[in-house]
């Protein structure tokens, strides 16, 4: 610990990723009273296992949206990212929202199959407020981001995923980049990186103020609809025209939705779905979301939480930040070439991602599916060949869709061959795993694109 500290103080940059002990990782809502008791509670119980799923009570609830008292009405069993309350997933009455946390399969994956099964089939509304963002405008603007991130800038009302990179050529952070004039952008990032995030743009801002950076994270929420009946649920409900004609998917737009102005209609959803994030001041919450699942009952609209958004993202192979997109994991390795434009100009990282490229990569992202069992993989499981560590899991769950488990693992290229037989240590047993093509559900993003 003391050799890392070392380096971050000299160098700006500890070697390895240390995002799980990055005092950054906390967002403004910490206080002392608030500490006090997660102190308290933590050595409480240091000892005790940290079970997959379990959320701990202290300082909670904090930080709520307006549409919490409507959700908990809805069955919502909630869980925490930034220090907001947020949806895991919903019981079908609110006397059934009992937290559940196991090693092992439990009684409320019915009910997550059941969200999942919905947003396939018709349509889901999730609560995504605590998602960082940020608006980037001024005369430098382009040109300032443009040397930041590893992507291409996006034209005028049209998005792109970009990271930015450390030196080393790891992945420091993950933006969705809207751009809606020449020198106005939008950033979205992960709820776990608002302070992060905000701190490393600042850093680079330059000194002349020609950019200005605003955090509208606190400002703004966000609802995302996703599904295939969601363009017939909230196109009554704007002025926007959302065909594919006049709204094609990777672009934003600005509107009205119901009584609410000034909303960001953004087409992306990490559902691999027909949908739409709508990122609106944060007073319309609870107006945004009763509006729509009155509007989208009769379609079959149906809330849904954190379980089954990661659960349909795995069978989508899209990646995460701090597992797949990491400090250690370059975005060559993470399999995102496509959005790296190594022969654009200057950005962080560039030599590094140049010198991996002509020297060949180490260790390549592939998709396991593994058959179901009574446990699941997680994340950092060992992945085996023939008897022998080779890689790790950097993410992984139950497909609900599919009906087995689904992960993203790092190992070897020669070993990263659609149809390869590995195994994955869970629960002291090495499981049959093979290697698949990315992308189980919908190869094409046919569906995101209706």
């Amino acid at each position: 610990m003391g050799a890392r500290l070392s380096r971050w103080i000299l160098n700006g940059d500890p070697g390895i990723d240390m995002s799980a002990l990055d005092p950054r990782r906390f967002g403004n809502y910490i206080s002392k009273r608030w500490t006090v008791d997660k102190v308290r509670e933590t050595w409480g119980r240091h000892m005790h296992a940290h079970v997959p799923g379990e959320d701990r009570p202290a300082g909670r609830p904090l930080k709520t949206v307006g549409s919490y008292d409507l959700l908990t009405a809805q069955g919502a069993v909630w869980t925490v990212l930034d220090g907001y309350e947020v949806p895991s997933w919903y019981a079908p009455t609110p006397e059934l929202a009992i937290p559940e946390f196991s090693f092992r399969k439990t009684a409320h994956m019915k009910y997550v199959a059941a969200e999942v099964r919905a947003t396939r089939t018709n349509a889901g509304l999730i609560e995504m407020s605590p998602m960082t963002k940020f608006r980037v405008r001024g005369p430098g603007a382009a040109a300032w981001l443009d040397g930041i991130i590893a992507n291409a800038l996006p034209r005028i009302g049209r998005l792109s995923l970009s990271v930015v990179c450390n030196a080393r050529g790891g992945i420091d952070a993950e933006y969705t980049v809207v751009r809606y004039s020449e020198d106005d952008f939008y950033l979205v990032s992960t709820p776990s990186g608002e302070v992060y995030n905000a701190d490393q743009l600042s850093r680079l801002l330059p000194e002349d103020g020609s950019v200005t950076l605003e955090n509208q994270s606190e400002q703004l929420g966000v609802i995302a609809i996703a599904g295939p009946k969601s363009r017939d649920i909230l196109q009554p409900l704007t002025d926007n025209d959302l065909s594919n004609e006049a709204f094609p998917w990777l672009s934003a737009q600005i509107g009205e939705v119901g009584y609410a102005r000034d909303v960001h209609l953004i087409r992306v959803s990490y559902t691999g779905e027909l949908g739409w994030e709508l990122h609106h001041p944060i007073a319309y919450n609870r107006h945004l979301v009763d509006t729509i699942l009155k509007a989208g009952g009769p379609h079959g609209l149906v809330p849904v939480g954190l379980k089954a958004l990661d659960s349909m993202r795995l069978e989508k192979s899209y990646r995460a930040i701090h597992r797949e997109l990491s400090q250690d994991i370059s975005p060559l390795e993470a399999g995102l070439q496509r959005f790296v434009k190594l022969d654009k100009g200057a950005f962080p990282g560039r030599e590094a991602l140049q010198a991996q490229r002509d020297a060949g990569l180490d260790r390549a992202l592939v998709t396991l599916t593994l058959p179901a069992c009574e446990t699941s993989v997680l994340a950092d499981e060992g992945v085996y060949h023939d008897g022998r560590l080779i890689g790790r899991v950097t993410s992984g769950g139950y497909s609900y869709h599919f009906g087995h488990d689904i992960a993203m693992a790092l190992v070897p290229p020669a070993l990263a061959v659609e149809g390869t037989a590995l195994q994955v240590a869970i629960h002291g047993e090495l499981r049959n795993a093979r290697v698949v093509p990315d992308s189980l559900y919908d190869p094409g993003s046919s569906r995101a694109r209706l």
